[in-house]
């Protein structure tokens, strides 16, 4: 009986071996290219964090990042062929889902929208609801980016469409606050720290956030999914232990910052991400802390609300039939890298 003892563990002991062992095997690509569209936003941090301490090395992967105005230039990035991943909004995701591009997000860097409204202060006192954007000139980081497409929802809200404004993109960061100090832009929807710098110095009122759990369901009636790494699904069939390794730097560095405090993370970013104020990257970072994923799971339900959400303003996703949202994400990734499957 002890001998039969000695070899169901032993039998039990190889299987688990073997079944970690394929979870976790060598990236098939060990050189990724990843597109980010604003790296010193608060947006990305994770992704900023997961390079900083080097959890992407650890899991074998070399990885280049390259920094662009907006989202919407890092997807074309990937779409071109200059990047295998985007850090980018999930809502990319599904938008090109309904123009037939097969994407996939694989790993959720934030749990909500993570992005503001501010209008400048000269015409703070006039705002009342998303009418009295009429006829303004509104910055975003860049035009077609999840900046824009909240812009849209907040607009096509009220009646109103992107014809009714004047849509300028001025990236994120010290460009956007540049935009509206100089005079350039009336309003601005952006994402941190650019919002806190300058809501900071009295150059905006915010009027509208979705860094919060509650701010998101007060202007979509619901929580929805943001940041996020996404790829082309046939990337991800060709290459998953690449894909496996990505998810498990990512939620590494989620795991790292729950528990991080706002020196250690201030020690981390690179010195430029500071903006020249640490005092205000702080404001801005315990703003943005409720934001990040716990886990990197994107929430079913949230998915499903912003496709429902998209389908109210955005032509292709409202005029393409037969999108399985279930197939534009894949939880099982960040699921293995959290020791939940």
């Amino acid at each position: 009986m002890r001998t039969i003892k000695c070899h169901i563990r032993l039998y039990l002991a190889v299987f688990l071996a073997i079944i970690a062992g394929s979870v976790f095997a060598a990236p098939e690509k060990s050189k990724v290219a990843i597109a980010v569209g604003g790296k010193a936003a608060l947006f990305y941090l994770p992704l900023t964090i997961a390079e900083r301490l080097g959890y992407f090395k650890d899991e074998g992967l070399e990885v280049e990042i390259s920094d662009f105005p907006g989202g919407a230039k890092a997807l074309q990035a990937m779409m071109g062929g200059s990047a295998d991943v985007v850090a980018g909004g999930f809502d990319h995701v599904i938008h090109m889902n309904s123009k037939g591009q097969n994407l996939q997000a694989f790993v959720a860097q934030l749990a909500t929208p993570a992005m503001s409204l501010g209008i400048a202060k000269q015409h703070a006192g006039r705002y009342k609801s998303p009418k009295d954007l009429k006829g303004m000139k509104i910055g975003v980081s860049a035009p077609g980016s999840s900046t824009h497409l909240f812009l849209s929802y907040l607009l096509s809200s009220v009646g109103l469409s992107n014809e009714d404004v004047s849509i300028i993109g001025v990236g994120t960061g010290a460009t956007a606050v540049a935009g509206v100090r100089t005079g350039q832009l009336d309003a601005i929807v952006n994402v941190e720290p650019a919002i806190t710098a300058l809501e900071r110095a009295g150059d905006i009122a915010v009027v509208v956030e979705t860094i919060s759990a509650k701010g998101s369901n007060a202007v979509y009636g619901a929580t929805l999914p943001s940041g996020c790494l996404y790829t082309k699904r046939e990337f991800v069939q060709k290459n998953p232990n690449t894909v496996q390794a990505l998810a498990n730097a990512m939620v590494k560095a989620l795991t790292w910052l729950k528990k991080a405090s706002s020196q250690q993370i201030i020690d981390t970013v690179p010195p430029e991400f500071i903006m020249g104020d640490k005092s205000l990257y702080l404001a801005a970072l315990e703003r943005s802390r409720q934001s990040f994923s716990p886990d990197g799971l994107i929430s079913p339900q949230g998915a499903q609300s912003l496709y429902e959400v998209l389908r109210k303003f955005d032509p292709n996703v409202k005029a393409a039939a037969g999108i399985k949202i279930s197939d534009t994400f894949d939880n099982g990734f960040a699921m293995r890298a959290a020791g939940k499957r």
